[in-house]
């Protein structure tokens, strides 16, 4: 098979093994290791980890593909949706696997993976990227995901929040908390959808119980505590 011919059909997938060379070239490990090594040197694909190459270089695109089951989220995602114009430098993985690498690096970017329990993981979607399957958290989910694994600030979540309302479904975000069963995730949330009037109190109020949380969670434990939702402003949404 010609170089063109292998790198084509290469690149027909996001990553590849050894193991997808060899079947393409119908040779044997030895001489398949030899045609890898040859367009390693050549700089015709980028070796990501062991075992696993690419002949594309979109982070995001070459993120989404190395670990199964897995979605991009977070900073990445906002990004995707169009809630920031900040251009990430670190992407995030949430998968439900273990992996001895948590954190690799592709080109300029960071990829960290962030295991998560089967019930947490929803909210995505499959979109097109370069004609390539990639997963993507919804809108939604990316907003909670980001608060939830605190990879952004509240007061950053809640200022996108805010100034996307109007492309946000509020019911599927209140459905997301309903289903995390996460006490101040429900609060912070909460706290903030009533300011943006969204009434959700009835819905969220099995979670109020228990101390108050900041609503920020790297910032101090100062600000106007808010009975109702038992969460301490520390942001200052009101």
């Amino acid at each position: 098979m010609k170089k063109l011919e292998l790198l084509t059909k290469l690149g027909k997938t996001p990553t590849f093994n050894n193991k997808r060379v060899r079947e393409l070239i119908g040779k044997d490990s030895a001489y398949t290791w030899l045609v890898v090594y040859r367009l390693k040197r050549e700089k015709l694909i980028t070796e990501i980890e062991k075992n696993k190459y690419t002949v594309h270089d979109d982070p995001i695109l070459v993120a989404s593909n190395l670990t199964w089951p897995s979605y991009i989220s977070c900073w990445a995602a906002l990004r995707h949706h169009g809630f920031t114009e900040q251009l990430p430098t670190t992407i995030h993985v949430v998968t439900t696997r273990s992996r001895k690498r948590r954190e690799i690096t592709f080109g300029n970017a960071k990829i960290i993976f962030i295991r998560t329990k089967p019930s947490s993981f929803f909210g995505f979607e499959k979109i097109q990227r370069n004609g390539l399957d990639v997963f993507m958290a919804e809108p939604e989910k990316a907003l909670v995901d980001s608060v939830l694994f605190r990879r952004v600030s509240f007061s950053e979540v809640a200022d996108m929040t805010k100034r996307n309302f109007n492309t946000i479904d509020a019911d599927k975000m209140i459905s997301h908390l309903l289903k995390l069963e996460n006490g101040a995730l429900a609060k912070r949330f909460g706290f903030l959808f009533e300011g943006l009037g969204v009434k959700c109190h009835e819905k969220l109020k099995k979670y109020i119980g228990g101390g108050y949380v900041r609503l920020d969670h790297a910032r101090p434990a100062t600000g106007k505590k808010d009975d109702r939702w038992m969460v301490i402003d520390n942001v200052g949404l009101r």
